[in-house]
C-alpha cells in the first residue's frame, strides 16, 4: 500500500452533486468516514450538465442560435451553486476559475457553429468540461467545511490512446501517473478528482465513455491498492430487479465480481463491467450506496458471495433486442458456417448478445439490439449467399420485439432443477420462450421472450427466485355480505400469508352487477370497495372483456355471487388459464355435460377449479368426500342437514317455537334469503346433494331428486308480505309433527339423502341414536356411510353458513388453488 497509509475512493455520480445541499451532504458523507486513510472523491458533472452539452452541440451543428443561451444558463447555474457553497475568502477565485472554463467551453462551440460538425475530438473536449466545472466546487465546498481539500484534474493522471469518445487506458503509464501523484498525500487528505475525463500522451483530452466516472474511480482505486471502492449513487444498492418492472425488487446486500459482471452485462443499469476490471485482479471491494439514504448498508461487490435461499441474485431483462435466426437442414456439417455469420456482423461493429444453436445444427440463433436485426439478416445472407442458392440453407429471418430475461447467481452452479424451475415457472405463466442460452460458468441463465410478456416474465421469475414467495392476482365477482366477508378478511391476513406462506394476494379486480374497477398494480383490501363504487359502468361481458385483455399471469376468479349468468362463463375462464374459486353452486348443477365440460377445461389447462364452500361453506366437506374415494374408499351413503337455515327452523321448532315464529328469527338473523321460501322449497339443499352425488361418480340430473317443499302450493307464489303473514296457518301442523315425533323419542330434520344411485331432499324422522339428534342452533352436518366407515360413518359437523365462515372456506381454497400452482 503506497506510503504506508490506507486509500479509500469515493464517487458521486450527477444526481450526488445536482445542487449546493447535494454537494453538502456528499462533503458530510466523507467527512464523517475513512478518517484514518487518504480519501479520493472523483466527481461527475453536476446532474443533467451532459445532457444539456449535448444538446448544445446538437443545437451549433443546426446554427438554431440558441446554444448561447443554454450556456449562459449553465454558467449560471454553476456560478449560483458555488456561491451556496463557499465562503467569501474564495469565492472570487473559483467564480475566475469557473467563468475561465466557461470560456473555453464558448469558444469549443462557437468552433462547432462556424464548422457545422462536431468531431469526436471536439465532442470529448466540450462534454468533459462538465466534470473540470464541478470538481473545482466539490473541493472548495470541502475547504468551506473546514477540510483540507485540493482538486484534481484526471487528465493529468489518466493516459488513454486516442480512441476519442470512449478511449482504451494505457494501464502502466496510467498507473504510474496516480502513483507519484499521491505518493505525498498523508493520512486525512481530501483529494477531489474529476471523473470520466482523461488524455492522451499527447495531452488531448479524451473520455471514458458509459459510465465513465465509475471506471475512473476504479482506476485510481486499482492503483493506489484502495481498501474499497464506494460509488455513491441514487439507489440502495443494486437491486435484485429493475423497480420500473418489479416494484418489489431490494437491494442485494453481497455480490461476487462474477455476478456483478453478469448483471452489468444484462442490463443493470448501476453497473459497468469496465467498472469492476480494475479492481478484481487485486480483489479491491467495490460498494454501491444511496447518497440519498446513507442509513442503507448498499451492495458489496467482491471476491466472495452470499447464498440467497432461491440460489439466484437477481432478475435482469434486455429490452429492444431481436432475433436473427438461420436455419437449414442441409448446413449440417458444414464446417465454420456459425463462425462465419458471428465474424460478418463483428465486421460491422453489430453487438451479438446471446447465441442459441440446435445440437442438430438444423438452426443458428443470434440475438441483436433491434435496430441492427434487418442489417444483421442481410449480412448473413450476404455471408451465406452460395449456401442459400444451393438449399444448404434455408432461411434467414428476424422476429423482432424481444427481450432477453436472464437468472443470475454465482450459486446457480451444482444446483439440480434451477434451470426447469425457470422454465416452468415462465411456462405456468403462459409466457413463450423463443431460445434459451446458459453460459458455461453457470452463472445466468437466459431466455428470449416477447418484449410484451417481458413483465410477465420477469415479475414471475423475481417471485420464484429472488423473493421465493408465490404471487396471485385475484379478480372478485360479487361484493355482497360475502365478498365484503373476504376483502375484510384478506386485508387481516395479509401480512400473515405472505410471512407463514410466502404467499403474495394480489387484488387486481372487483365488480358487481353495476360496475367494476381494475388495476394491474393492484387495489389495497381495505379501500376496494371504494374503487368499486368510483369505478367503470359494466357487468360480467365487461368482466369477461377485461379479464381476456388483461392476461396477468397466476390470474384467479372468485365467484361470490349466486348469479347464472356468471357461472355460465367458467369454461371460457378455464380455458384462458384463469383459476376459479367459488361457493356458486349454479354452475355444478347445470346438466351433466356443463359439469362435465368445467372439470375437462381445469384438467386440460392445469388451473385449480376449487368449489369447497359450494356445499358446507367453511367445512371440509368436498374434500373429505375426494379423500374417501381417492384413498380406494366406496361410498354406500351419504345423508346431511345441509341448510343452517332449515337446521335453526327445525332446533327452534324442537325447542317450543312456533314456525311462523321460527321463520321469522331466522330471517331478522339474516339465516335466509331475502324470501325465505327459497331455503323452505329446499332447493339449496337439491343442488348440495346434487354436487355431492356427481363428486361421488354419479351421472345426475336436477331432475332425479325428489324434493320435499316446506311451503304449500297455495303459497309458494303468493307475495313475500302475504306468506310471512299467512305462515302462522302452518304452525299448527309443524307443531303437532314435532310433538308426535318427540313422543316416540324422535326428531325431525330435513336431509340431503344419496344412496343406491337415488337423491331425495325430505324431513325425515331421526333416532336419538343418529348423529343428527345432536344438531343444535344453525349448525349443518354431513354424514358418511362407506365401506370402511359403515358401523361408525364419518361425521363432519359444523357451521354451515354465514359470511364469515363463507369467506374463511373461500380463503382456504385461495390458499390451496396458489399452492398448486405454484
Amino acid at each position: 500500500m503506497p506510503s504506508g497509509r490506507p486509500v479509500y475512493i469515493h464517487k458521486f455520480g450527477g444526481t450526488s452533486v445536482a445542487t449546493a445541499e447535494r454537494i453538502r451532504q456528499a462533503v458530510d458523507l466523507v467527512s464523517n468516514e475513512d478518517r484514518d486513510g487518504l480519501r479520493i472523491v472523483v466527481v461527475s458533472a453536476l446532474g443533467g450538465v451532459t445532457d444539456t452539452l449535448l444538446e448544445a452541440i446538437d443545437l451549433a451543428i443546426a446554427r438554431a442560435g440558441n446554444h448561447g443561451d443554454i450556456l449562459r444558463e449553465l454558467g449560471e447555474r454553476h456560478l449560483a451553486v458555488a456561491d451556496a457553497l463557499v465562503n467569501d475568502e474564495e469565492r472570487a477565485s473559483l467564480q475566475g476559475l469557473l467563468e475561465a472554463r466557461m470560456l473555453e467551453l464558448t469558444e469549443l462551440l462557437d468552433g462547432v457553429y462556424l464548422l457545422r460538425e462536431c468531431t469526436d475530438r471536439a465532442r470529448d473536449a466540450v462534454l468533459g468540461l462538465g466534470e473540470q466545472l464541478s470538481a473545482p466546487m466539490v473541493a472548495a465546498a470541502f475547504r468551506a467545511a473546514g477540510q483540507d481539500a485540493e482538486a484534481v484534474d484526471a487528465r493529468n493522471i489518466i493516459c488513454t490512446d486516442a480512441s476519442f469518445g470512449e478511449a482504451n487506458v494505457l494501464f502502466d503509464e496510467t498507473n504510474e501517473r496516480i502513483r507519484a501523484r499521491f505518493a505525498s498525500c498523508k493520512k486525512g487528505d481530501i483529494v477531489v478528482a474529476t471523473g470520466f475525463i482523461a488524455s492522451t500522451v499527447r495531452k488531448v483530452s479524451t473520455t471514458l465513455g458509459r459510465s465513465g466516472s465509475d471506471y475512473t474511480a476504479a482506476i485510481i482505486g486499482a492503483a493506489l491498492e484502495a481498501e474499497r471502492v464506494t460509488i455513491w449513487t441514487d439507489v440502495d444498492g443494486v437491486l435484485s430487479a429493475d423497480p420500473r418492472l418489479v416494484p418489489e425488487a431490494f437491494a442485494l446486500p453481497r455480490l461476487s465480481y462474477r455476478e456483478a459482471a453478469e448483471l452489468a452485462y444484462f442490463g443493470a443499469e448501476v453497473l459497468h463491467s469496465r467498472t469492476m476490471r480494475p479492481l478484481l485482479p487485486r480483489n479491491i471491494p467495490l460498494c454501491i450506496r444511496n447518497t440519498l439514504n446513507p442509513s442503507a448498508p448498499g451492495t458489496l461487490i467482491s471476491k466472495d458471495t452470499t447464498t440467497m435461499e432461491g440460489h439466484v441474485k437477481a432478475i435482469t431483462a434486455i429490452r429492444d433486442v431481436a432475433v436473427v435466426m438461420l436455419e437449414g437442414t442441409g448446413f449440417v456439417g458444414i464446417p465454420g458456417i456459425s463462425a462465419r455469420a458471428l465474424t460478418a456482423l463483428a465486421a460491422r461493429g453489430i453487438n451479438v448478445f446471446l447465441i442459441a444453436q440446435a445440437s442438430s445444427e438444423q438452426s443458428l440463433c443470434t440475438v441483436v439490439r433491434a435496430e441492427n436485426a434487418e442489417l444483421s439478416a442481410n449480412l448473413i445472407r450476404e455471408e451465406c449467399e452460395l449456401e442459400l442458392v444451393r438449399g444448404d440453407v434455408g432461411r434467414v429471418y428476424t422476429m423482432e420485439q424481444c427481450a432477453i430475461v436472464s437468472v443470475v447467481g454465482d450459486n446457480m452452479r451444482q444446483r439440480p432443477g434451477l434451470a426447469g424451475r425457470m422454465f416452468s415457472t415462465l411456462g405456468r405463466d403462459g409466457v413463450n420462450v423463443l431460445a434459451i442460452a446458459q453460459g458455461a460458468a453457470e452463472t445466468n441463465i437466459s431466455a428470449v421472450v416477447s418484449d410484451a410478456e417481458v413483465k410477465h416474465a420477469v415479475h414471475a421469475l423475481h417471485d420464484e427466485f429472488a423473493l421465493v414467495r408465490h404471487r396471485v392476482h385475484v379478480f372478485l365477482i360479487g361484493a355482497g355480505v360475502v365478498g365484503r366477508a373476504l376483502l375484510k378478511m384478506l386485508e387481516n391476513q395479509q401480512e400473515t400469508l405472505l410471512r407463514d406462506l410466502r404467499l403474495n394476494i394480489q387484488l387486481v379486480g372487483l365488480a358487481n352487477t353495476r360496475k367494476m374497477a381494475w388495476n394491474v398494480e393492484g387495489i389495497p383490501f381495505a379501500h376496494a370497495l371504494e374503487a368499486l363504487e368510483n369505478g367503470t359502468e359494466g357487468g360480467i361481458d365487461a368482466v369477461m372483456d377485461q379479464l381476456r385483455e388483461g392476461r396477468l399471469h397466476r390470474m384467479m376468479v372468485i365467484d361470490a355471487t349466486a348469479s347464472e349468468q356468471v357461472a355460465s362463463k367458467y369454461p371460457e375462464l378455464l380455458s384462458r388459464s384463469i383459476s376459479i374459486i367459488t361457493p356458486n353452486k349454479r354452475a355444478n348443477t347445470q346438466d351433466q355435460s356443463f359439469y362435465e365440460e368445467l372439470l375437462s377445461a381445469a384438467h386440460r389447462r392445469q388451473v385449480p377449479y376449487l368449489y369447497e364452500t359450494t356445499v358446507g361453506a367453511g367445512l371440509p366437506v368436498i374434500s373429505t368426500l375426494r379423500d374417501l374415494i381417492r384413498s380406494g374408499d366406496r361410498v354406500i351413503r351419504i345423508e346431511g342437514v345441509f341448510s343452517g337455515t332449515l337446521a335453526f327452523i327445525f332446533y327452534s321448532m324442537a325447542m317450543g317455537t312456533e314456525f311462523s315464529e321460527a321463520v321469522r328469527t331466522a330471517r331478522e338473523k339474516g339465516y335466509t334469503e331475502p324470501d325465505p321460501r327459497e331455503d323452505l322449497q329446499g332447493e339449496d339443499v337439491a343442488r348440495k346433494i346434487l354436487i355431492l352425488a356427481r363428486e361421488a361418480g354419479l351421472r345426475v340430473e336436477r331432475g332425479d331428486i325428489s324434493v320435499d317443499s316446506l311451503v304449500p302450493p297455495p303459497l309458494r307464489e303468493a307475495p313475500l308480505a302475504e306468506f310471512m303473514e299467512r305462515a302462522t296457518e302452518l304452525d299448527a301442523v309443524w307443531k303437532e309433527r314435532i310433538e308426535e315425533a318427540a313422543g316416540a323419542g324422535q326428531r325431525l330434520q330435513y336431509i340431503g339423502r344419496m344412496e343406491e344411485g337415488q337423491l331425495s331432499v325430505q324431513t325425515r324422522l331421526i333416532e336419538q341414536s343418529s348423529p343428527f339428534a345432536r344438531l343444535d342452533g344453525s349448525n349443518n352436518m354431513v354424514v358418511y356411510t362407506t365401506e370402511r366407515y359403515l358401523d361408525n360413518p364419518l361425521v363432519v359437523q359444523g357451521p354451515g353458513a354465514g359470511p364469515e365462515v363463507t369467506a374463511a372456506g373461500i380463503l382456504a381454497d385461495l390458499i390451496k388453488a396458489a399452492e398448486l400452482g405454484a
